[in-house]
């Protein structure tokens, strides 16, 4: 791995992240089905990994070295390229040796898989009436011939199967014949190519996924449970898909095809921006394959053919691996009944001040909230904003999104709202990755419910995570405020930790209703008393207190520098942090993700502490708290210490004014900070070790949920 002394790749160490979550899946103290989640949930980074990390290395490798910002400023791209896929595929064995042990680990509790070649009789009938009634006219099947070198696109999340025909004795049907023999037996449209004299037929099946479970639970027998995989139901009835041919041998082989996750935007300027996103999310499905995964026992010729089809260069990534792909569908692996085998669900909390309430207006103006999720319960968020929705004193709702559920309740009260005569309005960034269409197809029923909606900034994408309330009560009109460093998202509200404040601060909601006032009017922009705000004052403003601290350490102040986020990569704030550290500043990180600071180096960062918690929930605050001479300064944040986040992203962050509530965010600081369970220490080396302290064992999300627990009685 090449690496300068005082920085670490971010490629590298997102992959040591994903390293960590691979640990979980090794880990045997974890419940053995939420073990195989953790495979899925590697599978699926790896995956976003290659569509942007890789492709965006990728791309700066084949077209401009400038489209990419590399902190190891000397390493070349191809070096990275081949550190990364020398990482990958240690990583690949670990991966596989899991699996593995998870499989016997299943059996012994009686949990087992079969493939297509161990279907019992008495599964015979069960799989016949599902394959008839249910699968077998939701196939989509192509045909090609060696000398065909385009095919349809194939869809970026599928998974497929390669079947080659070998050996054909007769001339093949007529393409006519064939179609319309399949369009009634299947339902499904088949594609065919021209014929050709070689002996070999070859067709790719779509797995279709996105209709069924891709575990099929089988008939039970003698207490035991049984799954197949989909594409061993396909596999068992492989024959009778192909009975038109004649062919000698037939055998099928998975694959996968990773693609460039970039949006191009046409810059047509008569279209609008949202439909300039709609063209652009339907042409990622045709982006360029970055990464190939493939059964290892595919036949040379076969392999070669797709490579040709999916138009495979010597710098995309070639992964040979087993039998089965797309592993990220373990994350929806069904518990078959066997709870012991899961996590026990926590129930959310609610704050006492917040249970059986008749105003929450009422109560926000007594004093500020924390809803820190999933321990708290986020619908108190979604409570409020209902009962704003129809409450006549309220005149507007105002508020930002990032990623939009496919089915939200967030959304669905703004369109309660504005039936109820409030003006509302949605800051929807429609280029928040991944969920393009969602926020397209929630801004079109947004607008037609007659709600103000604002597609972002130019240039800049809005990552800031707030909103507004406004309402009049006596001739006075007044606001409140709700700040996250999270999505307003009820359905990862219950799998992400975020902190969100639900505050009537006078200056503080004036100042996110000025916020409000810059999107809809981008050259007001203001200075903040109170929030910081990216880009424009986020970079001076955190330097400025990280020089404060400096200063406070020289002058024998309390001095100390607290840092939580998912992300740290900036080489400006991280040579600040070294500059810290230089005059004796203790700084402490919490970084769940990417962390290019290399902490505990002599004469460099002795006195910088970084770890990283990889649990049940996936850590996403951000937080900064700087002690300030012994008058804590607590802000939380949608902005992790990224140059995207600080200098090309509205980001907003606020502080803790309240004395309890900061001593709650300090609080649950110290347990993450100090977890010697689930705590790994970020160094430059691969290997992920777990953080080891004189404390009695703290797992920081069990000891967060009880903090809270004994703080609401």
């Amino acid at each position: 791995m090449s690496a300068k002394p005082k920085y670490i790749n971010r490629e590298i160490t997102w992959l040591k992240f994903n390293a960590r979550v691979l640990q979980e899946a090794r880990d045997k103290s974890v419940p053995l089905l939420e073990r195989l989640r953790f495979l899925g949930i590697y599978s699926n980074n790896l995956d976003e990994f290659y569509k942007v990390r890789y492709a965006t290395v990728l791309r700066a490798l084949q077209l401009d070295h400038a489209a990419y910002s590399n902190i190891i400023e000397e390493q070349s791209l191809k070096s990275l390229l081949n550190d990364i896929q020398d990482v990958v595929e240690m990583q690949q064995k670990s991966y596989d040796d899991t699996y593995e042990q998870i499989l016997k680990e299943m059996e012994q509790e009686n949990i087992y898989f079969l493939d297509d070649t161990e279907v019992e009789e008495n599964f015979a009938e069960f799989l016949d009436n599902f394959y008839q009634n249910k699968l077998s006219h939701t196939i989509a099947i192509y045909l090609w011939e060696p000398n065909i070198e385009k095919i349809p696109e194939l869809r970026d999340e599928a998974n497929y199967l390669v079947v080659k025909l070998g050996n054909r004795r007769d001339e093949k049907p007529k393409p006519e014949k064939f179609i319309n023999k399949v369009k009634k037996w299947f339902s499904a449209e088949v594609k065919t190519s021209p014929t050709s004299s070689k002996e070999n037929t070859y067709a790719i099946i779509e797995i279709p996924t996105h209709l069924f479970s891709r575990f099929v639970v089988l008939p039970k027998k003698d207490g035991k449970d049984y799954i197949i995989m989909l594409e061993d139901v396909i596999r068992y009835k492989l024959k009778e898909i192909f009975e038109i041919f004649e062919f000698e041998t037939i055998e099928a082989h998975s694959f996968k095809a990773s693609k460039d996750a970039e949006l191009d935007l046409d810059q047509d300027v008569q279209r609008s921006f949202m439909d300039r996103i709609s063209r652009s999310v339907e042409g990622r499905r045709r982006g360029e394959p970055v990464r190939l995964v493939y059964d290892k026992d595919i036949a040379e010729d076969t392999l070669d053919y797709l490579k040709k089809i999916l138009h495979i260069d010597r710098y995309d990534s070639l992964s040979p691996g087993g039998k089965y792909h797309n592993k990220r569908d373990f994350i929806g692996f069904p518990n078959l009944g066997k709870k012991h085998l899961e996590y026990e669900k926590i129930k959310p909390l609610v704050p006492p001040a917040l249970r059986n309430v008749k105003s929450y207006i009422r109560e926000i103006e007594k004093r500020d909230h924390l809803i820190y999720a999933p321990y708290a319960d986020f619908s108190i968020l979604l409570k409020f904003l209902r009962q704003a929705a129809i409450d006549p004193k309220v005149e507007s709702i105002k508020i930002t999104a990032y990623r939009v559920a496919s089915e939200s309740q967030i959304m669905s009260a703004l369109v309660n709202a504005a039936k109820n005569g409030k003006k509302v309005t949605a800051v929807l960034e429609l280029r928040a990755r991944f969920d393009e269409a969602n926020n397209v197809n929630w801004s079109k029923i947004l607008q037609d419910e007659g709600v103000q909606v604002i597609f972002g900034v130019a240039d800049l994408k809005v990552h800031s995570k707030i909103g507004l309330v406004t309402y009049r009560e006596k001739e006075e009109k007044k606001k409140i405020a709700f700040i996250s460093t999270g999505n307003f998202h009820e359905k990862t509200a219950r799998i992400y930790t975020d902190y969100t404040l639900l505050t009537s601060h006078k200056e503080i909601s004036e100042e996110v209703s000025e916020v409000f006032d810059f999107f809809e009017s981008n050259y007001k922009v203001k200075k903040y008393k109170h929030l910081i705000l990216s880009p424009h004052e986020m970079r001076y403003k955190i330097e400025e207190k990280i020089n404060r601290e400096i200063e406070n350490k020289k002058k024998g102040l309390p001095a100390q520098i607290n840092i939580k986020v998912n992300s740290l990569s900036d080489k400006k704030m991280i040579d600040k942090l070294y500059k810290a550290n230089k005059v004796g500043v203790e700084v402490r990180l919490v970084v769940r993700g990417i962390c290019c600071l290399i902490p505990g180096i002599k004469g460099l960062s002795e006195n910088i502490k970084a770890i990283s918690v990889v649990d049940k929930f996936l850590e996403h605050p951000r937080l900064y708290w700087f002690k300030n001479g012994g008058e804590d300064e607590v802000y939380i944040s949608s902005a992790d210490w990224m140059p995207r986040n600080i200098d090309h992203r509205v980001e907003v962050g606020c502080p803790i004014l309240d004395p309890q509530l900061k001593k709650e965010v300090m609080n649950t600081f110290e347990l993450s900070f100090t977890d010697n369970v689930k705590g790994r220490i970020h160094n430059n080396t691969l290997d992920e070790i777990y953080q080891e302290n004189e404390l009695p064992p703290n797992r920081s999300q069990v000891s967060i949920y009880n903090y809270y627990k004994n703080l609401y009685q």
